[in-house]
């Protein structure tokens, strides 16, 4: 079956919940293989990601995994969030596969700003959490382009944080809540930096620069699309790279990867002052 994407540009003003709860109890059993007919030995060095309302096996996983329960992480969020005024906060969760998998995107339309007219962006948390091993759990703090859907921000760099991880040792989400709240309270100087941008001439030789930092196949596509658009502000090359970063590139990962060197790349060549 082909995965539902989460679209950006709907449900800006509302929470929406598709397929199962988020919130049901799921724990790691100990696994057992018959020995004979009246006898169970346990299987070593493995565990189940089971339900623990129902029974079900998610997935099988090794001794060495740590359990993340969706919830929790729903929960740093809200714990990060209680004491912002962030105004309304509207939130996509989406749990698939039994209750294996779930993704979640939280807007908070009540900060979003104009960077020019007619052009607002919109703070946003990405959120992926698996049982079954599909994916690594991932946090991505970021910023929602109400125009074209990008996700402006994401990644890495002084505009946004969050991090990816196997399930593994110890799991920084109290270190998410701490980025998103930090990231939500400076927000207004983000738009800023942006909107500086829009009225800030377009230097070449700074834009190869930035791009001889990527990877190749990015840094060709990029000087081209910069070139094909006509981009005559650092506003305008920007969105060109952001765009490529979010509806090109081949994977999750490299999306995130590739925004993370394109922000620190155009912060550090065209700096707030």
């Amino acid at each position: 079956m082909a995965t539902r994407a989460i679209d950006l540009s709907t449900h800006i003003n509302e929470t929406v919940e598709r397929g199962h709860p988020a919130d049901f109890p799921v724990g790691l059993v100990r696994l057992f293989h018959a020995k004979d007919d009246a006898t169970y030995e346990q299987v070593p060095h493995r565990l189940a990601v089971a339900r623990l309302d129902h029974g079900k096996v998610l997935s099988v996983v090794s001794d060495r995994y740590a359990l993340v329960p969706h919830q929790r992480i729903l929960e740093i969020v809200e714990e990060a969030l209680r004491p912002l005024d962030v105004g309304p906060v509207s939130r996509g969760v989406y749990v698939d596969r039994g209750g294996a998998r779930m993704r979640a995107i939280l807007k908070f339309p009540g900060l979003a700003r104009p960077v020019r007219d007619r052009d607002e962006i919109c703070p946003c948390l990405k959120i992926q959490n698996t049982y079954d091993g599909t994916s690594r759990i991932a946090v991505h703090i970021g910023a929602f382009r109400f125009v074209c859907t990008n996700l402006a921000v994401g990644g890495g760099g002084a505009f946004a944080g969050g991090f990816m991880s196997v399930h593994a040792g110890e799991i920084p989400l109290e270190e998410v809540g701490r980025q998103l709240a930090a990231y939500l309270k400076g927000f207004e100087a983000i738009v800023a930096l942006y909107a500086r941008w829009t009225e800030t001439p377009l230097v070449h030789g700074a834009i190869d620069r930035i791009l001889e930092t990527l990877p190749t196949r990015a840094s060709k596509a990029l000087t081209q699309g910069i070139q094909a658009s006509g981009a005559s502000t650092v506003f305008a090359a920007y969105n060109v790279a952001t765009a490529y970063a979010t509806h090109d590139t081949r994977s999750y990962r490299t999306a995130f990867d590739l925004l993370a060197r394109i922000n620190r790349g155009f912060q550090e060549a065209f700096p707030a002052s």
